[in-house]
């Protein structure tokens, strides 16, 4: 007794990209990567675990990570004048704001009030950054990839 219908087609959906496997797969990994930082974000920010400014200190790791922080803020906002969406642009700007903040704040001496405003408003900034850069690769996937029957795309078979 055979269970499977005799006209079964063995392409049953089809993807249809319009840019190039490289870069849609690039996206779709920041998607996932950007997507993850802010589950993690909020969830930091819900049981009250922000990161703060850090003291510079005269060590190597210290200097390392100051230094690492100013040259991504940088790349953040000369990414904000690369891509054409504003979108896009806003979050790098506001990423940027976020880490240029930390980078200038842990080399003054600051009191615990300022560094809880400057870790809220921190965390803020970031969420609003990847809530904003999640939807704009969304958008922008959902433009390239399309999921149809072989019958509905352009040049599929009827």
């Amino acid at each position: 007794m055979n269970t499977q219908p005799k006209n079964r087609s063995p392409r049953i959906w089809e993807i249809t990209v319009d840019s190039d496997w490289f870069t849609t797969l690039g996206a779709a990994a920041l998607f996932v990567v950007s997507g993850l930082l802010l589950v993690r974000e909020i969830g930091h920010f819900t049981w009250g675990r922000f990161s703060f400014p850090v003291a510079l200190h005269r060590s190597f790791w210290s200097i390392w990570n100051k230094v690492f922080e100013a040259i991504a803020a940088i790349l953040c906002f000369m990414f904000a004048f690369e891509f054409p969406r504003k979108s896009v642009k806003i979050a790098s700007v506001l990423m940027g704001i976020n880490l240029a903040g930390f980078v200038l704040l842990s080399c003054f001496r600051i009191s615990p009030s300022v560094r809880h405003i400057a870790a809220v408003s921190g965390s803020a900034l970031r969420q609003i950054a990847l809530t904003t850069l999640c939807v704009a690769l969304a958008q922008w996937l959902r433009s390239v990839i399309r999921w149809g029957r072989p019958s509905e795309l352009p040049g599929g078979e009827s």
